[in-house]
């Protein structure tokens, strides 16, 4: 499988990790999101872990994607970081998802940022 996608609903998050998403992945993908999204509550985190895919996302595949960042910020989305250990890939996660882009090298990083936020809800 080209992704795996994982729901905490005890820690209100999705974790996505990518190992090369192609056009033929896209459709799944986005039926996957959403159902993530149904077992999520306004304030989810998201992680989207590039470091395992070889390539960027083809031209093609990151505009079949981009509405995704649409319906995280419709399901009230309340932090995303994509962990992203390339220049060039980050610069095409902040291209497609610049409304709320956050990289950090690992997912160590990332998941400290994102209870940070989790924290700042809760006060």
């Amino acid at each position: 499988m080209s992704y795996t996608m994982e729901v905490n609903v005890a820690k209100n998050q999705v974790v996505v990790r990518a190992y090369g998403l192609t056009e033929g992945d896209v459709p799944a993908y986005i039926a996957d999101f959403e159902n993530a999204l149904k077992k999520l509550k306004p304030g989810f985190t998201g992680v989207t872990d590039v470091t395992g895919s070889p390539t960027v996302l083809s031209p093609n595949v990151a505009a079949m994607l981009a509405p995704t960042g649409d319906l995280a910020i419709a399901a009230g989305v309340g932090g995303w970081v994509y962990v992203a250990d390339s220049p060039v890939w980050k610069m095409q996660m902040k291209r497609l998802f610049g409304k709320f882009a956050v990289h950090y090298p690992t997912y160590e990083e990332a998941d400290t940022y994102l209870n940070g936020l989790a924290n700042q809800s809760v006060n």
